[in-house]
């Protein structure tokens, strides 16, 4: 069943036939992006579910087709069916679930590489999301789910002015050349805290009933990341920081403690998911300290220990 957008959020206009850019701000670099998942489809990739539907016709294979005659990273790519031209009346998807804990917490980004060969206007591909692990689904366009909490970027997503059958925004057309499409969460961990695997990007293909004999979709090289945010204050020395918190996930207390040495005062900063410092602890001066949460909410936290305009380390708390 198709996913149905609410009709006043969609403005129709002439699709390029190129992709156009979304309306949202380009990729945040910040201090530096730091690679942690990858599929290139040439081993078995674990973030990647197919439909095992029948009339599913994404595969994982070596493209032998017109247009899609090559993987951007040889033999494999994931793709509509990777022998034959995509059929009329399909709808077919796959899901991508990647949340773990010791990989990300603030600044995820997807990015994948992807060409698309398909009728304008009807035929093509879209991104749905879902935070609470395939419940419901919205258009990664229109998610306002943790928006408003957050920086939400993209870059090379398609905009409202690139519609599919139905209204549906989407990849449609015929892209020449392979592009490279990212989507970033800033200050927000879009995870269940108690189910790590309750984020899914799912990526649909749809036709309709006219038969172009057209290649479809095609899909390399996805990439999961992270930006390092950092703060208004400069970073320093942080990779050599070892901070260790105990116990963590956290009820009630917590032993900090760290092996920088200690010369003058720390801070001790604690960051929600939104950016905002909810606890300060000034005037550290030993390698070891007491947190207590007091009346904290559940969920997932940044910390960071600062020396004057400095950070020397920052770790992530779980308050349950």
């Amino acid at each position: 069943m198709l996913i149905i957008i609410n009709m006043r959020r969609i403005t129709l206009f002439t699709l390029f036939s190129l992709v156009s850019l979304s309306i949202f701000p380009q990729i945040n670099p910040f201090l530096g992006i730091i690679d942690v998942d990858s599929c290139k489809f040439e081993t078995p990739c674990i973030l990647v579910n197919l439909d095992t539907s029948a009339q599913n016709i994404w595969q994982i294979g070596e493209p032998q087709k017109p247009f899609f005659n090559e993987a951007y990273s040889i033999p494999n790519a994931l793709i509509t069916d990777t022998l034959n031209s995509y059929p009329t009346q399909n709808h077919s998807f796959f899901d991508l679930k990647f949340c773990v804990y010791d990989y990300y917490i603030f600044g995820i980004i997807v990015g994948f590489k992807h060409k698309y060969q398909t009728d304008t206007l009807s035929d093509g591909g879209y991104i749905d999301v879902s935070y609470d692990n395939g419940q419901t689904w919205v258009n990664v366009l229109y998610d306002d789910t943790v928006h408003n909490l957050m920086e939400f970027n993209t870059e090379n997503l398609y905009s409202e002015q690139d519609t599919l059958l139905g209204g549906i925004n989407g990849f449609s057309g015929t892209s020449n050349e392979w592009i490279y499409t990212r989507i970033q969460w800033i200050w927000a961990y879009p995870c269940d805290i108690w189910a790590p695997d309750s984020l899914i990007l799912r990526f649909h293909f749809i036709s309709d009933s006219n038969q172009t004999n057209k290649d479809g979709w095609m899909i390399d090289n996805i990439l999961i990341s992270f930006a390092d945010e950092g703060s208004a204050i400069q970073n320093f020395n942080s990779l050599n920081t070892r901070i260790e918190i105990s116990p963590n996930p956290v009820n009630n207390f917590a032993t900090i403690s760290f092996n920088t040495q200690v010369e003058g005062p720390l801070t001790f900063v604690l960051i929600n998911s939104i950016g905002k410092i909810v606890k300060r602890i000034n005037g550290i001066a030993t390698n070891q300290f007491y947190f207590h949460r007091e009346n904290l909410p559940c969920g997932v936290y940044l910390m960071q220990l600062q020396k004057e305009d400095s950070i020397i380390g920052t770790r992530k708390i779980i308050l349950k």
